[in-house]
């Protein structure tokens, strides 16, 4: 294993400001370089870093010291994790399968840590072993401190990199590459969608990472594939997650079709770590590459498995040298059918504004009744939003008496995911839950800050009718939802700041 030294990282605390944008397109076909931003500049992953934490878990997986069915638990030091996060308490379980779902939708932080102590121990121990395996693939710019991408001075990728570990995720495990295609995911009777808007848009993006710190902007390691192609696109460093979609859409439309038909070249194979040979990345040319093995599986639960089912010891280190020259095989196309659409509600935002700081954004939550919709819309189109109902205009349903959307009403299904005692931006109301989805989107269309924040609907009953109000949640304190007021008023929008 590639020795990784701690002293040098920088203390948790100390962040500097690096929201500033860097993007790259890969061809990962043929590792062309087929539009590049600032490809080596120094950024935090935020959330992005999870995707090596599922790389080597997968490694685990091939390897068979993990199942997808295997329980892990939920230790203190996991259960302390900031949101996002699926908030299992201490001494609880979780499968496999499920945490890896909790990751790629809700980005959950604590399920992160569960599979580091898990895999290593410790998140620290976890956090060499991805370093390492990160320079084993040629990501030689990149250094991690945690599984989750919780602010850390010290954990620095490029968006280069980042591509690298976007080809090679697909290229070594195309047999779970399927999982980040979730649109969305049900545990403890709340379902929790996929934060990567841009999922399904051309009918090729297939999933991978966003990612959101206050340091580091909004953040999206994404792939395309359609029509025997196969780009992979980075793009770091927004101040919305609006803003970074549109970015990464537009690339999309623009590079896809520039992408190789056909297989993958060898120039393009990402070196698996542990496996011996020549194998060069043409992105990362390294002078002298270096190769990993996984770490040896933590003693305490190698005994647990022994003890079990008579696993055996993984091979020592040092005998890598004396393995077999491999090659690295050249990945199957999977044949998955087209990522499901996106639906109409997640062309809303509904990152969150972090309530500690630095943290990473609060999950989404979607109700019972979320359905998938129609695809995006094309590039400069969009579907005519429903009809709205403003505040204190009377529905044709509800006879003469108007009603006062905005402040009145029994709430019959409430939003569970928003914390007692938060911030909420309300815009207003609506007879449907669409047209109330259509204001979230207009506003944020007209103030763009808001796609840090979450969205949500929450239905209530006004003199025997129906509503659907329309709201955001995520602001930290009284000044912070009142000044967003104030920005919406200066758009001629409603807007109402309460606390939850």
């Amino acid at each position: 294993m590639v020795g990784i030294s701690l002293s040098a990282a920088a203390p948790a605390h100390s962040i500097e400001n690096l929201r500033k944008y860097a993007g790259i397109v890969v061809d990962a076909k043929s590792g062309k370089i087929l539009y590049e931003d600032q490809a080596d500049s120094r950024r935090y992953p935020a959330s992005v870093a999870k995707v090596m934490t599922l790389y080597v878990l997968f490694q685990e997986l091939q390897a068979g010291n993990l199942s997808l069915s295997t329980k892990m638990t939920v230790s203190r030091h996991a259960a302390a994790a900031v949101p996002t996060k699926l908030g299992l308490r201490a001494g609880s379980t979780i499968s496999v399968e499920d945490a890896i779902k909790a990751l790629v939708t809700l980005s959950a932080n604590d399920m992160a840590r569960v599979i580091a102590e898990h895999i290593s121990g410790t998140e620290s121990k976890f956090a060499e072993r991805m370093t390492a395996t990160a320079r084993a693939m040629g990501m030689r710019n990149t250094t991690y401190r945690n599984a989750s991408g919780l602010p850390d001075g010290g954990q620095v990728t490029t968006v280069r990199d980042q591509a690298i570990l976007g080809i090679a995720i697909y290229q070594h495990f195309s047999q779970y590459y399927g999982y980040f295609q979730t649109t969305a995911f049900k545990y403890g009777g709340k379902t929790y969608g996929n934060h990567n808007r841009v999922l399904g848009y051309m009918g090729a993006v297939d999933g991978i990472k966003t990612g959101y710190i206050n340091a580091a902007g909004s953040n999206l390691l994404t792939a395309a594939r359609k029509d025997n192609r196969h780009i992979v696109i980075v793009a770091f460093g927004f101040n919305s997650a609006a803003s970074r979609d549109e970015k990464v859409r537009q690339l999309v439309s623009t590079y896809l079709t520039k992408g190789r038909q056909g297989d993958y070249l060898q120039t393009a194979m990402v070196p698996v770590p542990g496996r011996q040979g020549n194998t060069q990345f043409a992105l990362a040319q390294p002078r002298k590459p270096t190769f990993a093995m996984p770490t040896p599986m933590p003693d305490f639960r190698l005994a647990q498995l022994v003890a079990a089912n008579g696993a055996q010891p993984q091979v020592a280190v040092a005998a890598a040298a004396a393995a077999p020259v491999l090659p690295t095989p050249v990945p199957t196309d999977l044949g998955l059918a087209p990522a499901v659409q996106a639906a109409n509600v997640l062309a809303a935002p509904t990152q969150a504004q972090p309530t500690y700081p630095n943290q990473d954004v609060i999950g989404a939550w979607l109700s019972e009744t979320y359905n998938l919709g129609a695809p995006p819309s094309a590039l400069g189109s969009t579907a005519p939003s429903a009809p709205l109902l403003p505040p204190g205009e009377v529905n044709a349903n509800a006879g003469d008496q108007p009603v006062d959307l905005m402040h009145s009403g029994s709430v019959t299904q409430t939003a569970e995911a928003v914390p007692a005692g938060a911030w909420i931006v309300q815009i207003g109301a609506g007879p449907s839950e669409d047209s109330a989805r259509a204001m979230l989107s207009d506003a944020a269309g007209k103030v763009g800050s808001l796609g840090d924040f979450r969205s949500y609907v929450e239905r209530f009953e006004k003199n025997g009718q129906t509503f659907f109000r329309a709201r955001f949640v995520g602001f930290g304190d009284r000044n912070a939802a009142t000044a967003m007021c104030d920005r919406l008023k200066d758009q001629d929008l409603a807007c109402l700041a309460m606390q939850g």
